[in-house]
């Protein structure tokens, strides 16, 4: 097995809800450290320009989207389990619910002003482009912590019955993915978000037990020398039932992978035989040689190039 590589920063809450993961299971890990801001060039050398963080690599395999690199993760160590028995679906669900929280807390912060830098406003103008004017956020910074603490509201009302995690006794990935824009509202000084969070006492509780999972074992490593790996690898072999491709589309095609989140560009490449929840896309990197790049199928479409 290659080494579980994560291309991240410090400072990441999406890249912290994988750094549990690791810490969950125990796992050992490679950690690369990339800019905050474009131009990334050693990241998009294995991405084909696929810019959000984290991104997982493993050997020549390119995994992006949070969502796509936990199931990854969990193939390549199924125990202890993100998704508890009977949890298939109730897992993703409360995954993609916590994670509206990471906006609400982002626009409001850009709002509030005093807690990102030029260069970061500017990075993420350029990202938006014209579909949001991230300089007009202080409008909707009322309203937006109106809907904070509707969330909040919901998570204290779940675990009030006394119950250690989302869905009982053990974490799952519901828990990391709705713990990380929490997690955020800790580390500002903000006083309007943290008057939201200090009087739900289960919900500070529940924090505090996914804050002591920590992050498994993990050791730096050097831009160029995940390059280098991907390099001296091969990607791995298709597992598993391959799902029909899109109407129209055929295996060995070439096609754009576009995500249809803001802020991420297009990818293009190969299309090859994938499962039900992943695209897999050939491409060839000038220093890294051939590559396999992963997206999951949810927020990703692909398209004839």
């Amino acid at each position: 097995m290659h080494e579980l590589i994560l291309h991240h920063y410090d400072i990441s809450p999406y890249a912290e809800k994988i750094r549990l993961c690791f810490g969950l299971k125990g796992l050992p890990w490679r950690s690369v450290q990339i800019p905050v801001v474009m131009p990334k060039p050693d990241l998009t050398e294995l991405t084909g320009g696929y810019r959000r963080t984290p991104t997982l690599q493993l050997g020549a395999d390119v995994y992006c989207d949070t969502k796509g690199i936990a199931r990854a993760i969990e193939d390549v160590a199924p125990s202890p389990t993100l998704f508890p028995d009977g949890s298939e679906a109730i897992v993703p669900a409360l995954q993609r619910w916590g994670e509206t929280s990471f906006m609400m807390v982002v626009t409001v912060l850009m709002g509030e002003g005093g807690v990102f830098d030029e260069d970061f406003m500017e990075d993420r103008r350029k990202m938006v482009g014209d579909a949001i004017d991230l300089d007009q956020a202080g409008v909707i910074v009322p309203a937006k912590l109106m809907q904070l603490r509707a969330n909040l509201d919901l998570l204290e009302q779940q675990l009030s019955d006394g119950r250690d995690f989302l869905l009982g006794d053990a974490p799952c990935l519901a828990d990391l993915a709705v713990y990380h824009p929490v997690m955020m509202v800790g580390l500002v000084p903000n006083p309007k978000l943290k008057a939201l969070v200090e009087p739900l006492r289960f919900v500070a509780a529940w924090l505090a037990r996914i804050g002591a999972i920590g992050h498994g074992k993990r050791e730096e490593m050097d831009s160029a020398d995940a390059i280098a790996v991907a390099r001296d690898a091969a990607p791995a072999e298709f597992r598993g039932q391959a799902a029909p491709p899109p109407e129209g589309l055929e295996v060995g095609q070439s096609v754009v992978v576009l995500p249809e989140e803001i802020g991420s560009g297009p990818v293009a490449g190969e299309l090859l035989p994938s499962g039900p929840h992943e695209i897999r896309i050939r491409r060839r990197g000038e220093r890294a040689g051939e590559l396999v790049v992963h997206f999951p199928r949810e927020d990703y479409l692909v398209v004839a190039a």
